[in-house]
């Protein structure tokens, strides 16, 4: 099995370069300020977080037309991406052993009990592509975007195993260890329209008052989707050989499913089939169709849809004069992320239990025992496994409800936003978030931006961006991070911008 979990830990360690929080599309501007956005990011990006802003111009004196190339957006975290526990004993020139790891891993998952467990996940965005053209009444958009989402949970004597490894006096009772993991990729090509509805002069202390609404249908197109749980209970047992303690048994109990699609799911069948007549096949030999893996799996399709209030309220006295007399206010509330898809190519559900006893010799030294080990573990038993095919694997997307508002005075925008999710799906989370956020554009080119975010996912979330934002061109990014990891696990994110053309 080394070859598949070689890629489970390659997702794994993608995962841990993003950050945790709703799942709310953003792009340097948005995470620079806290990770909102829904009343201010305009052009192309609007298409995933708000496609009424298709309508708005966030500096007012922008051409009508964007063009971008390789936008990024990356974030992690969770339970198990607590920096400062790992801070703490992974820094200090400790050796994490003994009394010390034991208080790491306490620490870490809040307890002693080995069923405990800690979580980490993160999405990859990135934005090849888009175009959008703002007119007077109406604008229009098109935009791709690549999204790779993991999940991986462990429990605390998964942690164990792997902080002491096959320690005979850690593993002496039976203990739990338990992971999942689970990955889905997909592409969304996505088409915006936004139009002005509603005009009006004078309302109260408003004044110029437009109402927009835009709509972002797209295309799904699923690449990859699977889900691997591991259950195990893992014992040694040690016994006097000539005066000394001598590890002379492994029992590992073990019962895993393995939920996939497509070319690989093919390949595992076929190694299936092959293991039946020959138990001394090797895996990675049917492993052979890598570049088919990355083939479509799944087609379906998706909504974005908001509405944006615009209004002048510069006679209002907020500081008057101090930071530009025109005063522009924005209200908006959008639906993303609404919709599925159906992954149906092969889908297929692999699936074994059983025991691994491994018996040593009893005169054989440590070194011995683990090597004649290690190849024990290459033989038929996690291997031995069945397959069936299932009816489909069906995926929603991470929709949200957001809400936001933002005011831009001159050189200065603030904005504030609430949203939560309807699933908790990745990185996305029921539990509602607030996101404050603001932007200082320095020289009138260089943003100067900073916000924060509390609750979603993880712990409050700290953030600041800036880059160079010119009329015509824009190159910027932004950065999160958690301030205390304790509450609810750590976070960590970045976005750049690609190249922004404006013309």
């Amino acid at each position: 099995m080394k070859k598949v979990l070689s890629v489970g830990l390659l997702f794994i360690l993608c995962a841990t370069f993003e950050s945790m929080a709703q799942s709310r599309h953003y792009n340097s501007m948005s995470l620079g300020m806290g990770g909102g956005g829904t009343a201010y990011v305009d052009g192309y990006h609007a298409n995933f977080i708000n496609p009424a802003n298709l309508m708005i111009n966030t500096a007012r004196k922008r051409p009508k037309r964007s063009l971008g190339l390789i936008g990024t957006g990356l974030r992690a975290g969770g339970t198990l991406v607590n920096l400062d526990v790992y801070n703490q004993y992974l820094t200090k020139g400790l050796t994490l052993e003994g009394e010390i790891a034991e208080n790491m891993l306490t620490d870490l998952f809040g307890g002693t009990d080995l069923t405990l467990e800690r979580d980490a996940s993160g999405t990859i965005d990135i934005v090849p592509f888009g175009f959008s053209n703002r007119g007077n009444k109406s604008a229009i958009s098109l935009v791709s975007r690549i999204r790779v989402t993991e999940d991986f949970t462990v429990n605390r004597g998964f942690a164990e195993l792997a902080v002491y490894g096959l320690d005979p006096d850690q593993f002496g009772a039976s203990t739990p260890v338990d992971f999942s993991l689970g990955t889905v990729a997909f592409t969304e090509i996505s088409v915006g329209y936004a139009r002005q509805i509603l005009s009006l002069p004078n309302l109260l202390f408003a004044k110029d008052i437009k109402l927009y609404a835009g709509v972002a249908p797209k295309y799904l197109i699923g690449i990859q989707h699977s889900t691997f749980d591991f259950n195990s209970t893992l014992q040694m047992r040690q016994r006097n050989v000539g005066g000394e303690r001598v590890t002379d048994r492994i029992t590992h109990q073990f019962d895993y499913r393995w939920n996939t699609v497509g070319a690989l799911a093919e390949d595992l069948k076929a190694f299936e089939q092959a293991h039946n007549l020959d138990n001394t096949v090797v895996l990675d030999d049917y492993l052979v169709n890598e570049d088919e893996y990355a083939q479509v799996n799944a087609t379906g399709f998706g909504l974005d849809m908001g509405a944006t209030m615009e209004m002048d309220i510069s006679g209002v006295p907020i500081i008057d004069g101090f930071f530009g007399k025109r005063k522009t206010l924005r209200l908006s509330m959008s639906l993303t992320d609404l919709g599925s898809m159906t992954f149906d190519k092969t889908p297929t559900s692999i699936f074994a239990s059983g025991e691994f006893d491994f018996t040593g010799q009893g005169n054989d030294d440590n070194d011995d025992f683990f090597d004649d080990l290690a190849d024990s573990l290459q033989n038929e038993v996690y291997g031995d496994f069945n397959s069936e095919e299932t009816g489909g694997i069906k995926y929603k997307l991470p929709a949200m409800y957001n809400f936001g508002a933002s005011l831009v005075m001159g050189k200065l925008t603030t904005s504030v936003d609430f949203g939560f999710g309807f699933n908790d799906r990745g990185t996305n989370s029921r539990r509602s978030a607030l996101n404050l956020g603001m932007e200082y554009r320095l020289l009138g080119i260089i943003p100067i931006r900073a916000g924060t975010r509390v609750g979603g996912y993880s712990s409050t979330v700290y953030s600041f961006g800036t880059g160079l934002d010119l009329n015509f061109l824009e190159l910027s990014a932004g950065l999160s991070v958690v301030g205390n990891d304790q509450q609810n696990g750590g976070s960590v994110a970045t976005a750049f911008s690609g190249l922004v053309l404006r013309f």
